[in-house]
């Protein structure tokens, strides 16, 4: 019966790190027209409405005023646990739902010289997820079902203003307002040959807001654009509801089904977040030609501790590059990490979530009028890590991930 209660465990494990929506991750969806197909490497360029996610400052050297526009036409998401039941690996998938971003610039020289205001509306992440396992004949196990839907939005409403103070220096704000609702629901039985069952059933719902405030500067020379920006995070709001409704005629430490044992739980955390890490960003962007230029940024995340979310500090890095095949046809380039803020998974110890480090990969290609552009192409992120998905054992076990966005993008300049 040891293999049964291990069974029973699986079950009970995939709780210990269940599939609540991403908080732990910081780019899992990279914005902006230009900026995506750059891997987000864009603070010491921000020369468009994106300026007001990655650094103000670069408002002020923007070139005209303009419109912009992007939105993620297919995303898909798969990771796979291996050797997670019996010697099999074990599988979630997902999708996203439409995560766009639109701004807009407005050079005011008229009224100041050097001045530039913006807005933007974006997607941080953006998941839907539709699980629906069955596994059947396993050793004791007659039947073991699980069921995983994840409704997950974090969008932003942003302004930004930059006044360019000399021919190459530039100081910029920006302010959002940021909103999170994540709705997760997972269902699991399990049934066994000796007619012993476990049906377990919870719901989470995280709702916060918060304002999100930069000060950024910008500083060209000769071929070269140096970029700095501080981003501070305030939770005005957040709840996190749960909810847990399990049945099992297995009582603990026993073999022999006896009576139906029932139990619930709804509880109401008032700071699951508590706080949101403060962001430092620095880049540098290298202009050698008017047909190519180089960009790389460095992403320092502080800690921060929840009651629910605990967060470690985390340090990614993004280069991307610009090569313009003819005037009309640039095309842009990217490489950038996403690694995960939980802590490593170690043996000896139980219930750990997942940590997953991604790698992350673009590829755009333009159209450039006079006064328009289009582009389209491919992010794609690879993920290595270890989990637990036993949460009640020791095993761990390898985890391989990988998503694809398809994006679109459209600007016109006035």
């Amino acid at each position: 019966m040891r293999k049964s209660w291990r069974l029973i465990l699986i079950g009970c494990g995939f709780w210990g790190t269940q599939g609540m929506a991403d908080q732990y991750h910081y780019h899992n969806l990279v914005v902006g027209e230009r900026a995506m197909g750059l891997g987000g490497a864009f603070s010491a360029i921000a020369d468009d409405a994106s300026g007001v996610i990655y650094n103000p400052a670069g408002l002020g050297f923007a070139l005209s005023s303009d419109i912009s526009g992007s939105a993620n036409a297919i995303y898909t998401k798969k990771t796979v646990y291996k050797k997670t039941i019996a010697n099999d690996d074990f599988t979630e998938e997902s999708s996203g739902t439409l995560s766009p971003f639109f701004g807009g610039l407005q050079k005011l020289d008229d009224t100041m010289q050097g001045l530039a205001i913006a807005f933007a509306m974006y997607s941080l992440d953006s998941e839907l997820k539709d699980q629906d396992d069955v596994i059947e004949n396993i050793g004791s196990l007659q039947r073991f079902h699980r069921t995983s839907n994840i409704r997950s939005n974090t969008t932003g409403y942003g302004l930004g203003a930059a006044k360019r103070l000399s021919g190459n220096f530039s100081l910029g704000v920006s302010l959002s307002w940021i909103v999170v609702d994540e709705l997760v629901q997972e269902y699991q039985d399990v049934q066994y040959a000796n007619t012993g069952f476990l049906a377990q059933n919870i719901r989470t719902h995280l709702t916060a807001s918060a304002l999100d405030s930069a000060i950024g500067a910008q500083y060209a020379v000769g071929t070269f654009s140096f970029g700095v920006v501080t981003r501070l995070r305030s939770l005005m709001a957040e709840n996190y509801d749960y909810g847990q409704d399990n049945s099992t005629n297995l009582p603990a430490g026993s073999s022999t089904p006896g009576d139906t044992v029932r139990g619930n739980a709804d509880i109401k955390f008032k700071t699951p977040l508590k706080d949101l890490p403060m962001e430092v960003r620095a880049g540098v962007a290298w202009f050698p030609s008017a047909v190519f230029l180089w960009s790389f940024d460095v992403i320092h995340n502080t800690a921060a501790e929840g009651d629910i979310f605990k967060r470690e500090a985390v340090t990614n890095f993004a280069t991307g590059a610009e090569y313009y095949i003819t005037p009309s046809i640039p095309v842009r380039t990217g490489i950038f990490t996403n690694y995960d803020t939980r802590p490593a998974v170690e043996s000896g110890k139980v219930n750990q979530a997942d940590h997953i480090d991604y790698m992350g990969y673009s590829l755009f290609f333009g159209w450039v009028q006079p006064n328009s552009q289009v582009a389209g192409g491919l992010v794609v992120q690879d993920g290595e890590g270890k989990a637990q998905k036993i949460g009640n054992s020791a095993n761990i076990q390898t985890v391989e991930a990988r998503s694809y966005t398809f994006a679109l993008s459209a600007t016109h300049s006035f």
